[in-house]
């Protein structure tokens, strides 16, 4: 009885034990909605409602809808490749170009709320990064003086300067990223990590990432693009999870919403519905 019982539980065993293993190299899970082509895509960015913001080089906007339709295109007042895009809330798109060292806000019908160079802000230096805080604030990362600053854009008030180069120890650094999310600012740093600040700019950590690709910030989650596989990495806990990219692409730009998951490259965006899971 007892070498039955045996041969009856390891199949089990062995089916349970293996079964992670094998859910991680699934592409089954891939499930494409839609496709566009687009010349020279350069940003991409989803909102909560699931609509597409792309920018190409030259600085055009388009946006599309959660069907894959277009609903907007827009020459911006930029007109100069846009730095970053973000979709920070449903109702309000910021883009920022820093050769023209100018910040844009539109509404969601594109049209123009807020156009401002950063002199105007009372940074005097160059700034490489911009991104808007919470309270009609702005952050900036200033390369005249290595400073991470938050700005009162009411009343152009410097609120927060903290010495970056004091923290990460270089000169020249390759910012890809910087975001508030959460009542948390994101830096990060190419081929170096993610470094995590509070919204009055004292650091609270870093996670090493070996990857240039620019992060997606969503709840207590960050993905990036690594190799042919997505990183999801729970910065409060520390773990991490990988996983494929769909087979017969090659897409290494990424963005989520709720419902669905953009992958794109310079030519192309292709839409899937997010898996389960992730």
């Amino acid at each position: 009885m007892r070498l039955k019982r045996i041969d009856f539980i390891l199949p089990w065993f062995l089916a349970l034990t293996l079964l992670p293993l094998a859910s991680i190299g699934q592409t089954e899970d891939w499930v494409k909605l839609w496709e566009v082509t687009v010349a020279d895509i350069d940003k991409t960015a989803t909102d909560g409602k699931g609509n597409v913001f792309i920018t190409d080089k030259q600085g055009y906007l388009s946006q599309y809808n959660s069907k894959g339709e277009k609903i907007n295109q827009l020459a911006s007042s930029l007109s100069a490749p846009v730095t970053h895009l973000d979709p920070f809330n449903t109702v309000s798109l910021f883009l920022f170009s820093a050769s023209l060292q100018r910040f844009e806000i539109l509404d969601r019908f594109l049209n123009p709320i807020i156009n401002k160079s950063i002199g105007e802000t009372g940074v005097l230096g160059w700034v490489s990064h911009a991104s808007p805080g919470n309270n009609n604030s702005l952050w900036v990362y200033d390369e005249s003086d290595l400073k991470l600053k938050k700005i009162n854009l009411s009343n152009n008030e410097l609120l927060q300067a903290q010495s970056i180069n004091t923290i990460i120890q270089k000169n020249d650094l390759d910012i890809v990223l910087l975001m508030e999310r959460y009542n948390l600012v994101f830096l990060q740093v190419a081929n170096d990590g993610m470094y995590i600040f509070d919204n009055q700019a004292n650091l609270i950590d870093k996670i090493v990432l070996s990857t240039s690709k620019r992060a997606v910030i969503e709840d207590d989650f960050f993905y990036t693009v690594e190799g042919n596989e997505i990183l999801k990495t729970n910065y409060l806990t520390k773990k991490a999870k990988l996983f494929p990219l769909p087979e017969g692409y090659s897409l290494d730009k990424l963005a989520l919403s709720y419902q669905q998951l953009l992958l794109a490259n310079k030519k192309k965006v292709v839409v899937f519905e997010r898996p389960k899971d992730f």
